[in-house]
């Protein structure tokens, strides 16, 4: 583009006097940024058309400034504005806090530093009391179910003392050298039966049988006419003390076998004590 035909084309007048459209005004910016040339014709126009209105402007008359300074002296000022006190601003100053209260507020976070200390130091000797209180409350429960397992044992070691000691009390001794045909699993057991003549009452004693195994569990036998009777189920538990089984009017024989764990209905497991009345 020939830049000379391009500022004679009447863009640089069009622009300046906001008669181009928005293309013709956006290209004519770019191509002042582009070229000096353009850029100094529009420069160029606008001065021109500065000293053309300068050149043109009528100056006003020399007696209007006086006649408006006069205008502006007569108007008066309202009487209320006039005589409205002024009133001098000061700066406010915070009084100075007074020492006393320096100390008291020392004082009294001192005070409340010590007072939480003395909370955690409370707060840990009632932790620690309540602590040796529950110690103390588990212990008592202890010694309580020992005493009542001690008060169940005697009660257990008198009743077994009255029933040797009973005249009516038959006493039958089974042994596992007694099973015929040394059956018994182990030969060295023995375990007493005391029957009480009058009331038929059964109880007994273990005097020597092997710990079950698990899920196994001893069962005294009455034997009736050679006929089993179920005479109770011995828990190990008891040790030597005598325990009640269950009530045989009459019987021949007494034995001890070796169930499942709750019994059964006639004898399965091997027989290891058998003893004669």
């Amino acid at each position: 583009m020939n830049i000379q035909e391009y500022i004679s084309s009447g863009i640089v007048e069009s622009c300046v006097l906001g008669l181009a459209g928005e293309a013709e005004r956006v290209e004519f910016e770019q191509m002042c940024a582009l070229h000096t040339e353009v850029r100094a014709a529009r420069d160029a126009f606008e001065l021109s058309i500065e000293q053309q209105a300068l050149a043109g402007a009528v100056a006003p008359p020399v007696p209007l400034r006086e006649t408006i300074l006069q205008q502006l002296a007569a108007e008066t000022v309202p009487e209320t504005i006039r005589s409205a006190p002024v009133v001098q601003m000061r700066p406010i100053r915070r009084s100075a806090v007074p020492v006393t209260m320096r100390y008291v507020a020392a004082a009294a976070v001192i005070l409340l530093a010590g007072s939480a200390l003395l909370n955690i130091y409370y707060f840990n000797k009632y932790r620690d009391y309540n602590q040796r209180y529950d110690q103390l409350l588990a212990l008592q429960t202890q010694l309580a179910k020992n005493n009542n397992a001690m008060q169940t044992r005697m009660s257990n070691y008198e009743q077994t003392i009255r029933g040797l000691t009973n005249p009516y009390m038959a006493r039958v001794t089974m042994e596992g050298k007694d099973v015929p045909d040394n059956g018994s699993p182990d030969p060295g057991s023995v375990a007493t039966v005391l029957w009480d003549t009058r009331t038929k009452d059964v109880y007994l004693m273990v005097n020597n049988l092997p710990m079950p195994e698990t899920g196994k569990q001893y069962q005294l036998w009455a034997i009736v006419d050679n006929q089993p009777v179920d005479a109770g189920m011995l828990d190990m538990s008891h040790g030597h003390m005598m325990v009640k089984m269950k009530n045989i009017p009459r019987a021949q024989l007494f034995a001890i076998t070796l169930e499942q764990q709750g019994g059964s209905v006639s004898p399965k497991g091997p027989m290891y004590v058998m003893g004669k009345v």
